[in-house]
């Protein structure tokens, strides 16, 4: 753990890791408490359609708000957005606790998803202005790792708060830790160092312009793709229980592991290479995994390929990042990853859709191969587009 060590001791890496870390955890905490929150006074289906207009509001405006950053500076903008942001979330508690029509707590969402500071794209964007070029993998592989490691402790937090508070409540503070760890990041000394980019440096198209980037983010919607397709199977494998979390948990459990694993020395082969052999090993578990019924023995079966899944999709994710990272026009590179989260939500919505339709309870083999396509499609992208 050396490069970890090596990497937390470069100056403001510490600060701005546990700043983000603050942000992110908020981000898996809010979707369980929206839900519960809405789903008592508009029911499910509403509680749902609010969900997917906070969504769709936050992705497709994501890319607009990286290139702003790159365009303003990062930290102007996420000040101004967070200004925003805040008066979006009084507005939904307010019409959470008055139980407002639902058209009014629609527009508090829409004005919630419109506002999002992109602290998370405007983080991966600022790692090569923080740390040695020999270091971006560390950082990258690390900062998967949290990202992963949040998506496990989130719902775990959100689910203790709504234990002891009324929903709202648990929303309540859901959001003060958002608004608390955006505002540390943009308080961090390197967003006040980052400078908008020339214009010259800028086109229409942005870092759409790199044809490895498109590829690149192809390459992401089908990951994606295959973990909506998984999040389905977990439904279905324990028939809609809520043991259902135990295997996304396990799934990123062993994507923390690995991403932590992977960001501590340098692998054999080239990216390529190493992108071909990960995915292409997924593909043969997942098709695997879809001869096993979600039954007995079968069920430990499954929760294996969930985990073994995670193990293999940890130093993906810090592939990709790189990539990302190197492949972007310097000035352009928070809008490239603001990309990223927005294809990661099309790929997730795509899977889980795709998913829907072939899921019955207690049947996982459809969904599992569905999952398997998905990895294998992105087998030849990688060998022949990203060849030097």
């Amino acid at each position: 753990m050396r490069a970890y060590r090596e990497l937390l001791g470069v100056a403001g890496v510490l600060r701005l890791t546990g700043a983000v870390l603050l942000s992110r955890l908020s981000t898996s905490m809010f979707t369980l408490s929206v839900l519960v929150a809405t789903t008592g006074t508009y029911g499910y289906a509403q509680a749902g359609l609010l969900m997917l207009a906070f969504a769709a509001t936050n992705a497709v405006l994501g890319p607009v708000r990286g290139r702003l950053a790159d365009r303003w500076g990062a930290r102007r903008l996420v000040l101004w957005l967070l200004a925003g942001h805040l008066l979006a979330y009084g507005g939904l508690l307010a019409g959470l606790a008055t139980a407002a029509p639902a058209w009014v707590v629609a527009v508090a969402v829409v004005a919630l998803g419109a506002s999002v500071p992109p602290t998370g794209p405007v983080v991966r964007g600022l790692w090569p202005h923080l740390v040695p070029a020999d270091r971006l993998p560390t950082a990258y592989a690390f900062d998967a790792a949290l990202n992963s490691a949040t998506f496990v402790s989130g719902p775990v937090l959100a689910g203790g708060l709504l234990f002891v508070l009324p929903a709202y409540g648990a929303l309540a503070i859901t959001g003060c830790v958002k608004l608390a760890g955006d505002t540390l990041v943009a308080l961090a000394p390197v967003m006040r160092r980052h400078t908008a980019a020339p214009q010259r440096q800028r086109g229409l198209l942005g870092p759409l312009a790199v044809g490895r980037v498109r590829l690149l983010l192809a390459m992401i919607v089908l990951d994606t793709v295959a973990f909506g397709s998984l999040e389905v199977t977990a439904v279905a494998a324990t028939a809609g229980q809520g043991s259902a979390g135990l295997f996304t948990a396990a799934l990123a459990l062993g994507a923390v592991v690995s991403g932590i694993g992977y960001g501590a020395r340098t692998w054999p082969g080239s990216q390529r290479v190493q992108l071909v052999v990960l995915h292409a090993t997924a593909a043969v578990l997942l098709a695997a995994g879809s001869l096993a019924g979600p039954h007995g023995i079968g069920l430990a079966a499954i929760a294996a390929v969930f985990a073994g899944f995670g193990l293999l999709n940890g130093p993906v994710e810090t592939l990709q990042q790189v990539l990302i990272g190197e492949l972007s026009p310097p000035g352009q590179r928070i809008e490239a990853f603001a990309w990223v989260f927005s294809v990661m939500w099309a790929g997730f919505g795509i899977g889980t859709t795709v998913a829907g339709q072939l899921a019955a309870p207690g049947t996982t083999g459809p969904m599992l191969l569905a999952a398997a396509v998905a990895q294998a499609a992105v087998v030849p992208l990688a060998a022949v587009g990203l060849r030097r």
